[in-house]
């Protein structure tokens, strides 16, 4: 018996000594097959600031570039700051043209809200995460605000829908005035982690004072003349009712002039704005 104990010792010491090298670090080698997922995942995203270029004096992103041969005329209609009850009037345009959107949601925990949220999931749309708080002083104080913020929104989407989001969009974009100090370094952790974040290149301006139907109309359609694959910025917040009448129209009418609508995910080519 002693022998034996002396053996697992001497086996323990050994295993020991081999695994804490280097000054007592552990090291534990990546397994290839999941390092090569995970770089085939984000692997077009190295580099895509210096693709993509947003002039951000402008107030809408409208001069973001994106080129995409196999997708010309593509348009991505993207919702931020739902849910509420616009969501839902939203939802049954998007179904009776038949065609998806991606929705970058607020965490609100009102069982109306959670269920919207699923309802969106259902019917087929992409989901993204957008924030908890919406409160840009807060989650722009530091990267380690904006990673707070981000994981509860996240887990959020997770207990509604049963899915991990892995496409996201920065409040305000990813280059705003509240995160100049750190966006470079917040954008590339983000990064880092594995998520896709989207900007826009057409901005319906629903979010600028003394928005219409028609100046939200005008702005997207005119927008969508510019780019062959568009992102286009919209708001699903409960005031925007002038967001969902120019909808009604948007929607036919770009259907009319040979455009396909898509949702975003991980696997769509991202429109992002530059980081000077």
């Amino acid at each position: 018996m002693f022998k034996l104990r002396k053996g697992i010792f001497l086996y323990l010491l050994i295993a020991t000594a081999f695994v804490f090298t280097a000054g007592g670090y552990f090291y534990v080698e990546e397994v290839p097959s999941e390092y090569e997922k995970a770089m085939a995942q984000i692997k077009y995203q190295f580099g895509y600031s210096n693709v993509y270029a947003v002039n951000r004096n402008s107030t809408n992103g409208e001069k973001a570039v994106q080129s995409d041969a196999d997708r010309a005329k593509t348009v991505y209609l993207t919702f931020d700051d739902g849910p509420s009850a616009r969501t839902l009037e939203i939802l049954d345009i998007l179904k009776k043209h038949n065609i998806k959107a991606t929705f970058f949601v607020i965490s609100d925990e009102k069982e109306t809200s959670r269920e919207i949220v699923k309802k969106i999931y259902d019917e087929g749309h992409s989901i993204g995460v957008h924030s908890a708080s919406h409160s840009y002083e807060t989650i722009y104080k530091s990267v380690e605000h904006f990673l707070k913020d981000f994981e509860q929104c996240l887990e959020y989407i997770k207990d509604i829908t049963g899915e991990v989001p892995n496409i996201f969009r920065f409040p305000g974009g990813s280059v705003n005035s509240y995160n100049k100090k750190i966006c470079k370094e917040l954008t590339d952790e983000m990064v880092r982690r594995g998520f896709t974040y989207f900007d826009w290149n057409v901005s319906s301006d629903d979010a600028v004072k003394g928005y219409t139907e028609e100046s939200i109309y005008s702005n997207v359609m005119n927008g969508c003349k510019n780019h062959s694959v568009s992102v286009v910025l919209m708001h699903d917040s409960a005031p925007k009712k002038a967001t969902v009448a120019a909808l009604e129209r948007i929607i036919p009418d770009l259907l009319e002039q040979g455009y396909t609508f898509d949702r975003l995910d991980e696997t769509a080519q991202p429109t992002v704005f530059r980081i000077e």
